[in-house]
């Protein structure tokens, strides 16, 4: 069997320290744990146990990386800031309403409790509820290693299910939003009415003075390896009176963008008819609809 070990470094340099001495093993990072856990328990991946190398759990959670502050007009959440937390805040409930929405919708009281946006975002899953929002309004993540911080757009971070441009060695310390002035949406569609994984979901950010659009961002999950942004439905709303006709429009280009796939949750069929769906209804909602 397997050989584990587990540490909860206090400081970021143990951290490091700590992972330059698990060269020949297995790291994983502990945040919340509710993928984590399970996944270890289970060992569904499908390498033999006798070549499965020994596995280092290090705990994030004495490192300080919770918390959701506001400076210069920018939002910063840390990575082990929990869903519930998200769900609790006042600040993102009023300049980030479509990540409240996201977190409320994601999946039930207990996990909210426990998971993490951090733990949310490096999962890589395509079906993510934080991910899409945080695109959309341009959000970008912090990440360490013994050689100092990195930023990058989150849009940019995602490379393929369950994969990130996080450097070896390196973790994810927060989240950073600039809100700007325009309106927010996210829907999702599950195959329940809550506590549900996201048979696609989609979140939209949109800018608007004296009537007309003057910015515009439009997201697609669980539709393709990571979320994606539809660039053309973006530029369809820029320059115009947001209507219903209008977003009808929109969203015709949603279909280009998106690489869906049968699996237990759903039928790429079903995705296809539902994205632009999705995507009007977060537009309208970010539009204010």
């Amino acid at each position: 069997m397997r050989k584990y070990s587990f540490s909860a470094p206090e400081t970021k340099q143990e951290l490091f320290d700590l992972i330059a001495a698990s060269a020949d093993m297995e790291v994983e990072f502990l945040a919340g744990g509710t993928d984590l856990v399970p996944r270890i328990n289970m060992e569904r991946d499908e390498i033999p146990y006798e070549e499965k190398k020994p596995m280092m759990i290090i705990s994030l959670e004495k490192l300080g990386l919770a918390g959701i502050t506001e400076a210069e007009g920018r939002i910063e959440i840390g990575a082990l800031t929990t869903i519930e937390q998200i769900q609790d805040s006042e600040l993102i409930r009023s300049k980030a309403p479509a990540l409240a929405d996201a977190a409320d919708q994601l999946a039930g009281f207990a996990i909210r409790n426990t998971a993490t946006i951090g733990g949310n975002i490096m999962n890589a899953s395509p079906a993510a509820d934080t991910v899409p929002p945080l695109m959309a309004m341009g959000a970008c993540v912090v990440t360490e290693s013994a050689e100092g911080e990195e930023a990058c757009l989150l849009a940019d971070f995602m490379t393929g299910v369950k994969k990130t441009a996080i450097k070896p060695g390196a973790i994810l310390t927060k989240i950073v939003i600039e809100p700007g002035k325009g309106g927010t949406g996210f829907v999702k569609l599950g195959r329940r009415a809550a506590e549900t994984l996201s048979v696609v979901n989609a979140a939209a950010y949109v800018e608007q003075e004296d009537g007309v659009c003057t910015k515009a961002c439009v997201v697609i999950g669980s539709c393709a390896p990571t979320a994606v942004v539809c660039e053309a439905a973006a530029a369809a709303l820029v320059g115009k009176k947001i209507d219903q006709a209008v977003i009808d429009e929109a969203v015709k280009s949603v279909d280009a963008v998106i690489s869906p796939i049968d699996d237990v949750r759903s039928s790429a069929w079903y995705r296809r008819e539902v994205a632009p769906v999705a995507a009007g209804r977060a537009i309208a909602a970010a539009a204010g609809l």
